[in-house]
């Protein structure tokens, strides 16, 4: 039997794998090492297709325009990845990646090289651009929306790990390997195999749900849907402005790839081979830090890691890498260490992937396809500005315009505040204790909800929330079923009606609605609920004060969801109420087709969130619709007391829950004792005595 205090017993503490100990999603352990052999397939043509190509008799300017059409296709797919997955889930989208890549790629080396039709060529070789963002930038979707906020720093920094660990590092040391063995052409089609593998890998290992299913809101238009995906750029200014982040990211490094081989083999005096080393250590050691920044970023903050490592960082160390050559000379470790350490600060970027689905917690694939909109538009901005500035002021010009960028990237970061961010300081500062004591059942809030850092030992990933009694007050429901009552008999009056709510919530069984009806309407229940539907609404004035402040703490560190019976206009309720952002994944019976107390309705949330029963915490003010099916799942259950909760619950319903609480304000305690721990006492708490004036 479960206990109001809700200590985990010795025997209950989680297993953990080497991929948690090292902040690696578990679920999605196959889906890294399938990207990893995927991108490694990618980047086995990149260091020598365009020569294998102009041998067998293509001029320069053709295959120029060959990877030109690439790079459009990749940038448009790269947006693609993340406005698709709202629509039709990331795994999907995945499928559908792997298919244009290993199709095309068939009619390239079956048909277009061996008869060097030009235009064949073109569209094999130019629309095969869709195929690898949309596999990889889809699972990388999936990471996003799959994975607890306080460890997506991580989660993504294992995903560029692999990603540019197979494009270019690992793809060119297969085809240096493989060249001289089987030659060029045959290289190509063993490509073809890794990508088919490493695809397939992916796709049918990982059976984490999140990306099984659209992401989108549940009844959102498809139009819409995709529409949302550009206009999110001006519709939510901060993600607009984290795609000029991520379009500053890597531009320069496309752009001076334009002009820096022959500054560093003519002016500079290194030979073409010591330039490539170079390369090869910028990106060697860029994959390294893609990991470590992945992991520093979900210590000290995702905006703190971006700007200062990122921006800051990127805008000291491509100075360095033009001015310590040009003092120096033909000092090739100096050079080696300036390459080492513009690669390891280009990788400061990377919680730019956990932050930007963060700022848009109810639309993640939108908030991902301007990311991705970004990093595809960055592969021509670059050489774009290379191109307009060269000539002009030089190659110290053009490094000093791209420093300039770097700098305002780093401004940029410092607006991409998370939801309730900003809210959180309006609620409490200055704000009077008894303003928010007066609803609070009697638990006071006069400061900013304190929540420690969790560790990977922490066994809650997910929280979700019954919206009647625990955000919004029940009398909104109550109020419109005595509406409902009177139309259908006016003859009740208001003291029969709640002498039977009030002993409804005493004896916490059953259905509110079934009881009314059969007291008041002759059973008729459907007709009750259909009138009462029509004045079921929820006032600005029916929010507790105690929800915004806590769930603004919650939502920085665990991912929030609904799982409720309320009318879908509860989802306009908390957007006008600052709310809506905060909450990841909303079950509302109207959509998913199932009321609570059935199973399926919680079974579909955790499905969405991602998240096995045993991590996830369910809020909720009824015993029998809210505490018992969520613990029969595994999950664990906190009892709110109020709304429709008993008055005066007995020994035996207090037992029933793993927690009880009166106010939302006890909840981060709850949090505290699921993860084994307790309050420290008084006494060991330090602090400096004041000073007498």
């Amino acid at each position: 039997m479960t206990t109001s205090v809700g200590l985990p017993g010795p025997d209950t503490e989680p297993r953990h794998s080497w991929a948690d100990r090292f902040g690696m999603p578990r679920a999605l352990l196959w889906g890294y090492v399938g990207l990893l052999i995927f991108m490694i397939g990618d980047g086995v043509e990149a260091g020598y297709l365009s020569p294998f190509m102009m041998e067998r008799g293509l001029s320069g300017e053709q295959v120029a325009l060959m990877w030109t059409l690439y790079g459009v296709t990749v940038g448009i797919a790269a947006w693609l990845s993340g406005a698709l997955s709202d629509l039709w889930g990331p795994r999907k989208v995945m499928w559908l990646g792997l298919g244009i890549w290993a199709a095309l790629q068939v009619l390239l080396l079956a048909v277009a090289i061996p008869t060097m039709n030009f235009t064949l060529i073109l569209i094999a070789f130019g629309l095969r651009g869709f195929g690898y963002p949309l596999f990889a930038y889809g699972f990388l979707v999936w990471i996003a929306a799959a994975t607890p906020q306080r460890r997506l720093g991580t989660a993504v920094g294992w995903f560029w790990f692999a990603f540019t660990g197979g494009l270019p590092t690992l793809g060119a040391l297969v085809a240096a390997g493989m060249i001289p063995l089987v030659g060029e052409y045959e290289t190509l089609w063993f490509a073809l195999i890794l990508i088919i593998v490493g695809g397939l890998l992916a796709l049918l290992a990982v059976r984490e749900r999140t990306g099984f299913h659209r992401l989108a809101p549940t009844g959102e238009h498809p139009v819409k849907t995709l529409l949302g995906s550009v206009s999110i750029l001006w519709r939510n200014p901060r993600i607009g402005a984290g795609a000029i982040v991520r379009t500053i990211n890597t531009a320069p490094q496309f752009g001076f790839l334009v002009f820096l081989p022959t500054f560093f083999t003519e002016t500079i005096g290194f030979t073409l081979s010591e330039w490539l080393r170079l390369l090869t250590v910028m990106f060697a050691v860029n994959i390294i830090f893609n990991l470590i920044f992945g992991v520093v970023g979900d210590k000290v903050g995702w905006r703190t890691t971006v700007c200062w490592f990122g921006g800051i960082g990127s805008a000291i160390s491509i100075l360095l890498l033009y001015y310590v050559p040009v003092a120096a000379g033909a000092n090739y470790a100096l050079a080696l260490l300036v390459a080492g350490l513009y690669g390891a600060t280009l990788a400061g970027y990377v919680p730019l992937s956990a932050l930007m689905p963060s700022l848009a917690p109810q639309h993640k694939g939108q908030a991902m396809a301007a990311l991705n909109l970004g990093a595809g538009a960055s592969v021509m901005v670059g050489p774009a500005i290379a191109g307009l500035f060269l000539g002009l002021i030089g190659v110290q010009g053009v490094m000093l315009i791209f420093a300039g960028l770097y700098v305002v990237s780093a401004i940029l970061v410092l607006f991409l505040k998370l939801p309730g961010e900003e809210s959180a300081r309006a609620e409490t500062d200055g704000s009077p204790v008894g303003h928010l004591a007066s609803m609070a059942g009697g638990s006071v809030l006069g400061h900013p909800i304190m929540l420690r850092r969790p560790s990977p030992e922490d066994r809650v990933d997910a929280i979700f929330f019954d919206i009647g009694g625990t955000i919004y007050d029940d009398d909104c429901f109550a109020q419109a079923l005595l509406k409902g009552v009177h139309e259908m008999n006016p003859d009740v009056l208001d003291a029969e009606f709640w002498a039977a709510y009030d002993a409804h919530r005493q004896y916490a069984k059953g259905s509110l609605r079934s009881t009314i009806a059969e007291r008041f309407t002759a059973g008729r229940r459907a007709e009750l609920v259909q009138r009462a539907r029509v004045h079921w609404e929820y006032p600005e004035k029916a929010l507790y004060p105690d929800v915004k402040p806590v769930l603004t703490a919650l939502a920085q560190q665990y991912t929030l969801g609904i799982i409720a019976n309320s009318r879908d206009n509860v989802l306009d309720a908390l957007e006008r109420d600052g709310l809506r952002d905060l909450f990841t994944v909303t079950a509302l019976a109207e959509h998913v087709g199932a009321e609570k107390p059935e199973r399926r309705i919680f079974q579909h949330a955790l499905a969405l969130a991602g998240v096995p029963a045993d991590r996830a915490v369910y809020v909720g003010n009824r015993l029998d619709a809210d505490i018992r099916p969520a613990q029969s799942l595994g999950m664990r259950a906190v009892w709110m007391l109020r709304g429709e909760a008993p008055p005066a619950p007995t020994e035996r319903q207090l037992s029933e829950p793993d927690a009880v609480i009166s106010s939302l304000t006890g909840l981060p305690l709850v949090l505290e004792r699921f993860a084994g721990r307790e309050p420290m006492p008084p006494s060991s708490i330090p602090f400096a005595p004041s000073e007498k004036v």
